[in-house]
């Protein structure tokens, strides 16, 4: 009993030993089942925890954490060496021997057995270790830069690197980007958010906002607490505005921040947005409206101009394609006739390039041309991408008024240079301006207009002009589509025809009825064959200009009653005026200039509401008949005066007595030939304050001409003209001896013309300071300009003499000696004409006065 005893003991324990190592190989089937389902199951947890990171880095601007990231990391590492113990384990599994029990290698399973378990057992625990991170991605800061996406720019190197000199510019903190719609504003500011991104910088922010025509603040501050980390919980805590403002301002007032702001359309008060205008940052924005830069007090203001036709072409060519460019040989041709159209406009080529892009045919390039130059609404994507979107600048003026001065500039043709003046007097025939019974407030109203406009880059500054005090405006060719579109849909059609034949005029006679203004230019025909058989009952406005018409048909006008504005200048060829032209008894302007009419009818004594008349260089008309001026009782401008001819227009007294009734006259220009008429003219009070223009020619005995030029008697007097005087030998302006009222003198006169006179000196100009142009020709006997000695006082007071005198022409003056005896700054001189005299001339004024002209600042 006693052996037996340990021998049991030992049977024991080495059964006990042989059990526990064979479980690896016994169970082996069953382990590699288990480790299978760990597995998948691992899997569907790691998809699922793969899957939220995702999603949060993607959509929340997140990072996984560490901790997750580690984790991600062993169960993808398990998984393989999982799937490799798995493969092993079926592998022998397969090659057991006596009915897949006993493993061939016994010590090989027992290895792959004890690696299943520790496999299963790591699976299991990394399952369970998912439960210990709840949040598996922390958000990230915002990034000091948001890349803005944007397609390849044409054309841009140039005006950016411009852009991009300003930001770098320490004394530069506000930068207003503007110019009209469509023309790259946008990508303009979108490359400079961009430039941040690949140039070393010190700024810590840099922040886009869209602003829009309606101002958002909260939208606004939206963005921006978003990048100075506000978190969602703190925001919502403060409700107020205001307090919101303060957060914001506190936190980028720690900040070098750059804040791009996209279409502003006004003032944004950058404190009620909170951010703080620091000298250390910089807020760029695009406008419209140059206006708009001025309230933003930028310190810089950058103007974005429409794309030479250079670049326009580069930048249609990318849009079109080369397949379509290449499909023809004549297309490339018709297309530089559609990129002219744009007139360099960004948004025009862009849309027309991609509309044309799949237009192989040459009859559907000509049909496209067609299109735009005759219906540029009815292009495909015109109205809706480019007329809609220019549409936004007209819908942001601030006044009716404002809206149909603009509509109005459209009745000119393409490109024209429109005289500033000349359209203002024609608002004031259509009676759009308020202070029509006062032409001059009508006037200055007038140009704040223009100037308005101009700066809603609506219009833009014209040629420049040849004649001094001359302004001109141009509307850029998409912009005047757009406003032609809007006149249509507003049910006030302006139809515009230009270098038309006679066969299209009367074809076209049609529309006339369906048009609230016609304009006709340059027409190649002498005569309207026939009259608009239909009645015009809507037609306020008529242009005929610049044809070769010699005479218009009996009855043209009568179906015309509703007219308000006759313009039938610079037909000079035009001999006559129907005397129907009387039954237009809603006129209220009426411009016959640059005509060649021998008289008018006495008929447009009728016109009782007729406030402009105009009948400039009308070289044949000799005389108005009696009893007409008088009838026109609503009268307030009368021109006759001509600048090509000296010996036009006849004035009688008569003429002058029936002008000085009209109860509402306020601007004449005329010409004067005797000296009664003078004399009636300079001892009419009243015709003295309303003479604008005036031309002096008496060849009659006149040795001295003495002007009364108080500012209480002549302060309209803008152009004066003594020519062909052949007696006249002293010109003398007179009026109050006061010093300061003596500045006063003639305020409004800017030229002087003096021809064929023989006159010795000019002294009295010196009591003209507001002169611009001064022109002295054929005058035989003038040997100074100024004549007179100036003492020591009035030497320093000789900065006001010619003080804005700006153009200076002398012309055969055999005998001038000098301009003046004693040196004067001319400080706004910019032009000389003379004749060869003039360095002879300024050796004889001294070197002082040499040294002075040679050094004139504004000379060119």
């Amino acid at each position: 009993m006693d052996l037996v005893s340990p021998v049991l003991d030992v049977f024991n324990r080495v059964w006990y030993c042989i059990v526990r190592h064979s479980y690896p190989i016994r169970h082996l089937r069953e382990n590699l089942q288990s480790l299978e389902e760990a597995k998948r199951e691992l899997e569907d947890i790691n998809r699922d925890v793969e899957s939220n990171v995702r999603r949060l880095e993607e959509q929340q601007h997140s990072r996984r954490t560490n901790q997750v990231k580690g984790w991600l990391e062993a169960v993808d590492r398990t998984l393989k060496e999982v799937r490799d113990t798995l493969q092993r384990g079926d592998q022998e599994v397969q090659n057991k021997c006596f009915g897949n029990w006993c493993p061939k290698n016994c010590c090989s399973t027992y290895k792959l057995g004890n690696e299943v378990i520790k496999k299963l057992n790591a699976v299991k625990e990394l399952a369970i270790k998912r439960h210990d991170f709840d949040v598996v991605a922390d958000k990230l800061p915002p990034a000091a830069v948001d890349v803005r996406p944007m397609e390849k720019t044409v054309g841009t190197e140039s005006r950016f690197s411009q852009l991009w000199r300003y930001v770098q510019d320490h004394s530069v903190g506000i930068i207003g980007i503007y110019g009209m719609g469509g023309v790259g504003k946008t990508t303009l500011l979108k490359k400079l958010n961009n430039k941040f991104m690949d140039t070393k910088h010190d700024f810590d922010l840099v922040i886009w906002v869209v602003v829009s025509k309606e101002v958002n603040l909260q939208k606004i501050q939206e963005v921006i607490r978003k990048k100075v980390e506000i978190s969602d919980e703190m925001w919502k805590q403060i409700d107020d505005e205001g307090d919101r403002a303060s957060e914001l301002y506190k936190r980028l007032s720690k900040k070098k921040f750059v804040l791009l702001l996209d279409d502003i359309w006004q003032r944004i008060d950058l404190s009620k947005m909170g951010v703080p205008v620091l000298d250390k940052c910089k807020i760029v924005f695009t406008t419209r409206s140059e206006d708009v830069c001025n309230h933003m007090e930028a310190h810089e203001r950058f103007k974005v101009e429409c794309l030479s036709p250079e670049v326009a072409w580069e930048l249609f060519q990318q849009k079109l394609g080369k397949d379509a460019l290449n499909s023809h040989h004549e297309i490339p041709k018709l297309a530089k006739i559609v990129v002219n159209e744009c007139k360099g406009l960004p948004l025009a080529l862009i849309t027309i390039g991609r509309a044309m892009a799949s237009r192989r045919k040459l009859e559907e390039w000509q049909h496209a041309i067609n299109l735009l130059q005759s219906y540029p609404s009815e292009f495909p994507g015109m109205e809706d991408t480019v007329l809609l979107t220019l549409k936004f600048s007209y819908d942001s003026l601030t006044t009716d008024i404002l809206k149909s001065c603009f509509i109005y500039c459209s009745i000119y043709p393409e490109d024209h240079d429109i005289d500033e003046d000349e359209i203002i007097d024609l608002w004031i025939g259509e009676g759009f301006l308020r202070d029509i019974d006062n032409i001059y407030d009508a006037r200055n109203e007038g140009k704040y207009i223009i100037g308005s406009l101009k700066l809603a880059c609506l219009l833009e500054t014209g040629r420049e002009a040849i004649e001094i005090g001359k302004c001109y405006v141009k509307m850029h060719d998409v912009l005047r589509d757009m406003a032609l579109w809007i006149a249509s849909e507003q049910k006030s059609k302006i139809l515009v025809q230009e270098y038309v034949e006679l066969s299209e005029v009367k074809s076209s006679m049609v529309k006339w009825t369906k048009a609230r203004r016609i304009s006709l230019w340059r027409l190649n025909i002498a005569t309207f064959t026939k009259s608009p058989s239909c009645s015009c009952l809507l037609t306020t406005t008529l242009f005929v200009r610049d044809t070769d018409l010699v005479r218009f048909p009996n009855n043209f006008f009568r179906s015309m009653c509703a007219l308000i504005v006759l313009d039938l200048s610079r037909n000079e060829k035009l001999i006559e005026l129907p005397a129907e032209i009387g039954e237009l008894i809603n006129l209220q302007y009426l411009n016959v200039s640059f005509t060649n009419i021998k008289t008018l009818p006495i008929e447009v004594k009728k016109l009782r509401q007729l406030r402009i008349l105009r009948f400039e260089d009308t070289l044949h008309l000799q005389n108005i008949p009696a009893g007409v001026i008088p009838c026109l009782s609503s009268l307030q401008v009368f021109y006759w005066f001509s600048n090509s001819s000296p010996d036009a227009h006849h004035v009688d007294i008569s003429l002058l007595q029936e002008l000085e009734g009209l109860e509402h006259i306020k601007d004449i220009s005329l010409m004067l030939c005797s000296l009664d008429c003078i004399d009636k003219l300079f001892s009419s009070p009243k015709l003295k304050a309303c003479v604008t223009s005036l031309r002096i020619r008496c060849p009659e005995e006149c040795s001295s001409l003495v002007l009364d030029i108080s500012s209480s008697t002549m302060k309209r007097m803008k152009n004066l003209e003594i020519i062909g005087c052949n007696s006249l030998k002293e010109l003398k302006f007179c009026g109050t001896e006061d010093d300061q009222e003596m500045r006063n003198n003639l305020p409004s006169l800017k030229i002087l013309y003096l021809r064929m006179c023989p006159i010795k000196d000019l002294t009295s100009l010196i009591h003209v300071p507001s002169l611009l142009l001064l022109v002295i020709g054929e005058c035989p006997s003038l040997t100074e300009v100024i004549a007179c000695d100036f003492g020591s006082s009035e030497i320093k007071e000789a900065i006001d003499i010619f003080p804005n005198l700006q153009d200076m022409t002398l012309i055969d003056l055999p005998n001038l000696k000098s301009i003046c005896r004693q040196a004067m700054p001319f400080p706004s001189l910019k032009r000389i004409e003379d004749d060869g005299k003039l360095i002879s001339i300024m050796t004889g004024l001294g070197m002082a006065l040499l040294f002075t002209w040679m050094h004139v600042s504004n000379l060119v």
